[in-house]
């Protein structure tokens, strides 16, 4: 069952921080079913933007699937992705993250401004294993380094919104804390171009006030997070998660920005997964 916990660990960073649902692998080397298929929920309360006073809470049904090609992948090995060269330790890819919208009507920093869409981001990345123990208790460390380019997504319509570099360090263990329990322990930090701060930082004059006067967003570092993340598989099928994000935002590019509140920002999520269906056609490892 290691498999679906170390899923829900990817999941729940997804919510959190969705850069971090590119970084988890099946411990143990086996073949998985090459089909596998769930649903479940889960609840998050995550901030609006970084640095940003307010937070959104998401109640989020999830249908979750994985499909494990020797090319196209969406696994909880890396998310979904698409991968050009790989060893057992080593993988060259192109991967998929992203971030969920926030309404300024929710948002007292933006009133008045365009709310944040949602954003998604798609570029070539490595994923590395660095060190790991294999057995009934099993360990990994491993790094992930994507670059990709970020678009806002609305409908149909998607808008170019710059760079991102987000170089993930992360730990994942499987029954060393305890019995069907899996943990994920991680630090990241993200720099990006300007056109992406302009996203969050950016006030324009047509959006200035008194208490927000105008404001040329940056390009630089945008903040460091530290996540733990724990799973455990219950009964039959059903994992349940649960999982807490610090982001440390002192030193940032734009914290002169009007719309700079904070420099510490918390999310949490608790949730759990029902898999139900599971081909039986292997993977090609």
């Amino acid at each position: 069952m290691q498999r679906q916990a170390l899923y829900i660990v990817a999941l729940l960073c997804l919510i959190l921080r969705p850069s971090y649902a590119q970084i988890t692998k099946s411990l143990n080397g086996k073949a998985q079913p090459l089909w596998e298929a769930g649903a479940g929920f889960v609840a998050a309360n995550v901030p609006a933007y970084p640095g940003s006073e307010d937070s959104n809470n998401f109640f989020i049904p999830i249908p979750t699937f994985f499909y494990r090609g020797d090319v196209i992948r969406a696994d909880e090995e890396g998310g979904m992705r698409g991968r050009f060269l790989k060893t057992e330790d080593f993988e060259i890819n192109l991967s998929i993250g992203g971030s969920l919208p926030a309404s300024s009507k929710d948002v007292a920093a933006r009133s008045g401004m365009p709310s944040l869409k949602t954003m998604v981001e798609l570029g070539p990345g490595l994923l590395a294993t660095l060190w790991r123990k294999r057995g009934v208790q099993s360990y990994k460390l491993g790094l992930n380094i994507p670059l990709r380019v970020a678009f806002n997504v609305d409908f149909f319509e998607a808008k170019e919104r710059g760079l991102v570099f987000n170089p993930l360090l992360y730990f994942i263990t499987e029954n060393l804390v305890g019995k069907r329990v899996f943990t994920f322990s991680s630090i990241s930090s993200v720099v990006t171009s300007q056109k992406f701060q302009r996203v969050f930082y950016q006030v324009d004059p047509q959006f200035a006030l008194p208490t927000r006067p105008t404001y040329a967003a940056q390009s630089g570092y945008l903040g460091t997070t530290f996540s733990q993340g724990f799973s455990k598989l219950l009964f039959g099928e059903v994992n349940a998660f649960v999982g807490v994000n610090w982001t440390n935002l002192r030193g940032t590019a734009n914290s002169e920005s009007p719309l700079f509140k904070k420099q510490d920002n918390f999310s949490a999520a608790i949730g759990f997964v029902w898999w139900f269906y599971e081909s039986s056609s292997r993977e090609q490892i």
